[in-house]
């Protein structure tokens, strides 16, 4: 399991920060332990908490480009 990004977001009581799988987490890319994992400290970190919804509209936005968006 991924330990966050290290000596960027360091470790506090709730354990290492899930930063590196935010995107991924928005994008529903993870496997069940990860998500499960994610959501769990999302639940108890505001500084996660904060970095998830910067990206929580990934999905959205993606959706509103086309092909010829993405070259």
């Amino acid at each position: 399991m991924a330990d966050g990004d290290g000596s960027a977001d360091g470790a506090d009581d709730s354990g290492p920060h899930v930063r590196s799988l935010l995107g991924a987490y928005a994008l529903e890319a993870l496997g069940p332990e990860e998500d499960r994992w994610v959501a769990d400290h999302l639940a108890g970190c505001d500084r996660c908490g904060a970095a998830y919804r910067e990206v929580a509209d990934t999905r959205s936005l993606l959706a509103l480009l086309d092909e010829d968006d993405l070259r």
